[in-house]
């Protein structure tokens, strides 16, 4: 049975935000464990040479995601506001996860978590250590740990190396998970991801 579940995901992306409060509740389920990446989605595209595939570049999608995402997340239970600017560069955040998850993955989870809802539950911003200090004091570690984190090589390397595993699973909009040799692109697939591995685990 497969019991790893990788989660790639950007912080830009509403329906990851959606994603990071659901997905440990059905791999919980089936005895999986959640393997958590978040990665440069503007990367993936650069390497796939994806052009105006984000909701920016078309007006028409941008309505839409914006009352899907606001609908979505409505019936999951977590509040959406959106980000005054939005894309952001998350960068600082994506580090700062690697660093955390390094000394703990469920700190880096919980990190992720405190981001996601800083932007996309109260539309705050989360780009600079300014940014990001309310996120650290309410995780109990210091500041001091998100500027260690932009000059963090091992952080660095671990952001580089899932991106690129991202696009190796051919990844082109977030989140995505792979499971086994399966791959499902949204927050909308969870429940399949669910029914395979109940599947998996039958068969």
């Amino acid at each position: 049975m497969t019991n790893v579940i990788e989660f790639y995901f950007e912080f830009n992306s509403p329906f990851a935000y959606i994603a990071a409060h659901t997905i440990e509740d059905v791999a919980a389920k089936h005895g999986a464990s959640v393997s958590w990446r978040p990665v440069s989605l503007g990367h993936v595209w650069k390497a796939i040479e994806a052009i105006n595939v984000g909701p920016a570049g078309h007006p028409v999608k941008l309505k839409y995601q914006a009352q899907d995402s606001a609908r979505f997340a409505k019936l999951s239970g977590l509040p959406l506001t959106r980000p005054s600017v939005h894309p952001v560069d998350a960068k600082l955040a994506r580090l700062a996860f690697y660093r955390l998850s390094a000394k703990d993955p469920e700190l880096g989870k919980t990190f992720v978590k405190a981001v996601f809802d800083q932007f996309w539950g109260r539309g705050e911003d989360i780009t600079g250590v300014e940014h990001l200090a309310g996120v650290m004091k309410e995780i109990g570690e210091s500041e001091g740990e998100l500027t260690a984190a932009l000059d963090d090589a091992a952080a660095k390397q671990q952001m580089i190396d899932y991106t690129q595993a991202a696009i190796d699973s051919g990844a082109f909009g977030m989140p995505w998970f792979k499971v086994g040799d399966q791959v499902f692109w949204g927050a909308d697939r969870i429940p399949h991801i669910d029914q395979y591995l109940a599947y998996k685990a039958a068969s």
